[in-house]
């Protein structure tokens, strides 16, 4: 319960912050990679890596991230199912280049030979320029617009004022000092 006592705000210092909306659109495209694939196997792994290795908005990619694996419970992964299983069995003339792949020393180990892994990517990737324009976009619209309204709501000034929001804001501030 008391992160999500904390959850309205993060959101506010999320829009407070000077966080480049490049950022926050390019951790949006990273949870929808995360979340179209399965989360049990070495590609899952690898995009963990990306997601602390590369300079995108962290909270934006967390919050959107259960959306995405909504979504792909929801029914997507049927269609990343059928998506993987064209591109792996049905288009004959990819069967050399998935053989080349499959064979790589690293590349191997990834389970691109996974029909829900190979459709999940390549979803994704038809998917990525939408969603980093339409996550730029949409975060500078609702920076610009919806900043002010949330900042200054009865709820968020309800949980900054919380006395448990209050101590558990001071002792993570503490904590960023110490470390």
């Amino acid at each position: 319960m008391i992160p999500f006592v904390k959850l309205p705000v993060k959101i506010v210092r999320l829009f407070d912050s000077n966080t480049s909306p490049s950022e926050v659109a390019a951790g949006l495209c990273l949870s929808m990679f995360m979340g179209f694939i399965p989360l049990n196997g070495p590609m899952a792994i690898v995009l963990f890596l990306c997601f602390f290795l590369f300079k995108i908005n962290r909270l934006s990619a967390m919050l959107i991230l259960p959306l995405f694996k909504l979504l792909y419970a929801a029914g997507i992964y049927k269609l990343t199912d059928r998506m993987g299983g064209i591109l792996l069995i049905d288009l004959d003339f990819l069967t050399s280049f998935w053989g080349w792949i499959t064979h790589l020393p690293v590349l191997a180990l990834l389970r691109l030979n996974n029909t829900l892994v190979a459709g999940g990517l390549a979803l994704s990737a038809i998917l990525l320029i939408p969603v980093y324009i339409g996550g730029k976009r949409g975060f500078v619209l609702l920076r610009d617009k919806y900043f002010v309204k949330i900042k200054e709501s009865k709820f968020v000034k309800f949980v900054k004022k919380m006395p448990i929001a209050v101590k558990l804001g001071a002792l993570i501030d503490k904590a960023r000092t110490m470390y």
